[in-house]
């Protein structure tokens, strides 16, 4: 059985849709039986072939690995609604040409910080990424899965929901870092207490920015809440009775970011107090950078005082706010 092939029986046993003539705990069984062919026929990992050259096996993980993250960040509506994503290895350059009338911000957060820079642009502006190196490291799985006693799907999702999180976190973490102090051109309201004719004039602003534009509120779910208005009509009931906020606010679609945690607290990344005011014909405005097919190395078990196997995945990528349209944040104090 070719890699591909693999890949493909291995993405429909995850998924539940294995086709053909035998059941799922047969496909396992081919599963297994392609993972030792593909691994030179035998059960057990030689440090020394390993070494020596490229396991087949490694291959159809990296594979595996890629489009499990793939199919994963794309079942989150920020990333769809909000995310561009390149991948080098499909011959794009990670430039991102910018044709607008406000200012550029950028928040590269691939090494964990906040850092933004920002300047003025022109008609065209060029928006050069750069990915960073991140990597995964497990142990011993390999050996368990060849020999039957663990699922290949225990490797997978550890380490694929593990490189997931971190590139939603990492998403999450660059449109989050905008405050109203790194947005020259962008009009805001009087910092206060809510006010629904602040919130309206904002709105307007940012619609005549950009051309007459229509908008749309980002908000977490609480935020939403606080989109208070004095007409309130049976929809906007039923909508706060279904949803637990109103879908349209003076007309404007509400559209709901959900909340994270920032890694290893409890504590939310989202400020409920902060409403975006995005117009609909502005690009995706995070920008993220993926530089080729992920590499699982294997390390030397004699390197360990247990004499265990272990197994690191380096992927590369950086994630980054590219905003050639002004939109705005009212921040409620």
């Amino acid at each position: 059985m070719d890699t591909n092939s693999v890949v493909k029986l291995m993405l429909d046993y995850r998924n539940n849709s294995v086709s053909g003539n035998f059941s799922k705990d047969d496909s396992k069984e081919v599963i297994r039986k392609a993972l030792i062919e593909a691994n030179g026929g035998s059960t057990k990992l030689d440090i020394k072939a390993l070494r020596n050259g490229r396991n087949e096996l490694f291959t159809i993980i990296e594979l595996l690995v890629d489009r499990t993250v793939s199919e994963g960040l794309k079942g989150n509506e920020f990333f769809v609604n909000m995310v561009e994503s390149r991948n080098l290895a499909e011959g794009d350059k990670p430039d991102f040409w910018v044709e607008a009338n406000s200012t550029l911000v950028v928040a590269d957060v691939a090494r964990g910080t906040q850092g933004i820079r920002r300047q003025r642009i022109g008609e065209r502006t060029k928006v050069s990424l750069t990915p960073t190196v991140h990597a995964v490291k497990v142990y011993d799985e390999l050996s368990r899965i060849l020999a039957g006693n663990a699922d290949i799907n225990e490797l997978i999702d550890k380490v694929s929901e593990s490189v997931q999180r971190q590139m939603l976190d990492d998403i999450f973490g660059a449109w989050n870092a905008i405050t109203s102090a790194t947005l020259g051109a962008t009009y805001y309201p009087v910092a206060g207490a809510y006010d629904e004719d602040n919130l309206l004039d904002l709105e307007a602003h940012v619609s005549a920015a950009n051309d007459s534009s229509q908008c749309v509120m980002l908000a977490t779910r609480k935020g939403a809440r606080k989109l208070t208005t004095g007409i309130v009509s049976n929809n906007a009931m039923e909508d706060y009775y279904n949803k637990g906020y109103a879908m349209l606010w003076n007309g404007i679609n509400t559209q709901i970011v959900p909340q994270r945690h920032q890694v290893g607290t409890n504590t939310f990344i989202f400020d409920d107090d902060k409403i975006h005011v995005i117009p609909t014909n502005m690009d995706k405005p995070v920008k993220q950078v993926i530089s080729g097919e992920s590499i699982l190395i294997a390390g030397n078990p004699l390197d360990n005082a247990d004499l265990t196997q272990e197994f690191t995945l380096i992927t590369s990528w950086t994630t980054a706010v590219v905003a050639g349209k002004t939109f705005g944040i009212y921040e409620i104090a």
